[in-house]
C-alpha cells in the first residue's frame, strides 16, 4: 500500500501527457476515441477527451488528434 501511495504522489508531480494517457487506455476506449474522431467528428472527439481527462487543454486535444492521424497513416 505504501508503494502505491508513493507511485500516486510521484505521478501527480509529472506533467500531463495526453499521448501517455491514451496509451494507458484499454483497447475498447482507444477504438472509441478513434471512432469519435474519424467517424463522428471533432466536436464529439473533443467532448470525449474532456470527459476522460478533465485536465486536457485544447492543445492536448490537438496533439492527440495529430497522433491519431499519424497512427492511421502508418497503419497497414
Amino acid at each position: 500500500m505504501l508503494g502505491s501511495l508513493k507511485d500516486l504522489i510521484k505521478s501527480s508531480e509529472q506533467p500531463f501527457n495526453i499521448i501517455e494517457e491514451y496509451a494507458a487506455l484499454s483497447p475498447k476506449r482507444k477504438v472509441l476515441l478513434c471512432d469519435h474522431y474519424f467517424v463522428e467528428g471533432r466536436n464529439i472527439f473533443a467532448g470525449t477527451v474532456e470527459l476522460l481527462w478533465p485536465e486536457a487543454t485544447a492543445q492536448d486535444i490537438k496533439k492527440l488528434e495529430n497522433f491519431l492521424v499519424l497512427l492511421k497513416s502508418t497503419a497497414h
